[in-house]
């Protein structure tokens, strides 16, 4: 199975949030990424059963590393994991996801078990440019990912957060959004996730099934982008 395929049949075979319009748009960014020769390695924090983990299998180039940070079982209930307590997360294993990530590859990426604040700039170095946030929902813990993602990023690369708009994520709003108002994250797209890089963000061509509404916000033009499931493919 090919990306394209993988968009719209095989996505919808894997447990998970993972969004026809978002998978389309991480789509859209990896061929702007490569029209503008921006090379790098992808991340992924929290990657649940791997719907969007496989996608990001597919826009890895052969030279590119792909690394999964999660805590698979070992995730600890809180107060703002609303998730765990309405037993939304219903396989949380790690035998789970690397079953359903090779359905489709043949490897499987590079994984860290554990949590991301552990993580660190020293580990990697500046070589990324695809990283999506969808671990904790709690705003420190998502404040230590973003402070991460700038250290990684390289220019041309886009960040990802997931749950930005959702009403039980709340932590993710807030730390997400004092970074764009104090450490320089420019968001240049909204869905329920947003996306946002460091520096000039690249030129991405909107794909044909997503409709864009520019907005003015923190002295940025982004938009928001609004899926149109009879638009052609």
């Amino acid at each position: 199975m090919n990306r394209s395929r993988y968009i719209i049949e095989g996505r919808e075979s894997v447990p998970g949030w993972f969004e026809r319009g978002d998978a389309e748009l991480f789509n859209a960014i990896d061929l702007a990424q490569r029209k503008a020769r921006v090379v790098g390695d992808i991340l992924e924090i929290g990657c649940y059963q791997g719907s969007s983990t496989i996608l990001l299998g597919y826009l890895r180039n052969p030279n590119e590393r792909l690394v999964v940070c999660d805590l698979f079982q070992g995730v600890t209930p809180t107060l703002d994991n609303f998730h765990s307590r309405t037993d939304s997360y219903s396989d949380l294993s790690r035998e789970s996801f690397e079953a359903n990530y090779l359905q489709f590859h043949q490897q499987l990426p590079e994984i860290i078990e554990g949590s991301s604040t552990t993580l660190s700039a020293n580990d990697f170095g500046q070589t990324f440019r695809l990283i999506h946030v969808d671990g904790s929902h709690e705003y420190e813990i998502v404040r230590s990912d973003l402070l991460l993602a700038k250290s990684l990023l390289k220019p041309g690369g886009f960040v990802i957060f997931d749950d930005i708009i959702t009403l039980h994520t709340p932590g993710v709003t807030a730390a997400v959004w004092e970074g764009v108002f104090h450490d320089g994250l420019i968001p240049v797209f909204q869905t329920a996730k947003l996306y946002a890089t460091w520096g000039r963000p690249i030129d991405v061509e909107i794909p044909k099934t997503l409709t864009a509404f520019s907005h003015k916000v923190a002295g940025h033009l982004m938009s928001h982008l609004e899926y149109s499931p009879g638009a052609p493919d």
